[in-house]
């Protein structure tokens, strides 16, 4: 189900070289579209190459997107932790905070006076355990993210999943979603007005 979003929401997948976010952003970004709103995607290539840091960025809305860049995210997703306190200044006011907390061992405490709403998962962990190889960890988030913030519906991932990646790693790929999505428990709502710094009902 789509969901009525006139203002676009965004989503930062943020890591360093050779974790996979650009692959997951392509895959977001493809369910999303599946899922019939419109979808702008951008990544920083450069930094990857050199295994320093490395991220992607995923606009969706129902309606065409103007201006495809944002200051502030609705949803950071941390694989990493050198890149949290990079990016922790472009997640909006009570936004979602993912954490991959295997690659994650410290959370400033500058992210309470943010959000409350951080979603720590031992993704890697899970990768290695659940699917067979560490590498599958941004699917591994990618799960997580469906069902902590319901941006996008599981069966849209699962089916981007056939088209970005190589038929033998397609069922590793989506157990690792599904295991994602079944670490978490809770769901935050995405709210317009947070995107403002609103701070009131809400706050949680």
């Amino acid at each position: 189900m789509k969901l009525d979003i006139p203002i676009p929401q965004s989503v930062r997948i943020a890591g360093i070289g050779g974790q996979g976010n650009i692959l997951a952003a392509l895959i977001l970004a493809e369910a999303l579209m599946k899922q019939g709103y419109w979808v702008v995607q951008s990544q920083s290539f450069g930094a990857q190459v050199r295994g320093g840091t490395s991220y992607a960025d995923v606009l969706y809305c129902n309606r065409p997107i103007d201006y495809p860049a944002t200051e502030l995210f609705d949803v950071l997703y941390c694989m990493h932790e050198s890149v949290l306190g990079v990016f922790l200044n472009r997640l909006a006011k009570n936004g979602v905070l993912l954490i991959d907390s295997d690659q994650v061992k410290r959370i400033p405490r500058m992210v309470n006076h943010i959000t409350k709403k951080i979603v720590s998962v031992p993704m890697t962990k899970i990768a290695r355990e659940k699917a067979g190889n560490a590498r599958y960890a941004n699917m591994v988030g990618l799960g997580v993210l469906a069902k902590s913030t319901d941006v996008v519906k599981k069966e849209f991932l699962l089916k981007a999943i056939e088209e970005h990646v190589p038929e033998q790693h397609i069922e590793a790929n989506k157990r690792a979603v599904e295991e994602g999505y079944n670490s978490v428990e809770k769901t935050y709502r995405l709210r317009r007005e947070e995107r403002y710094g609103f701070l009131g009902r809400g706050f949680e």
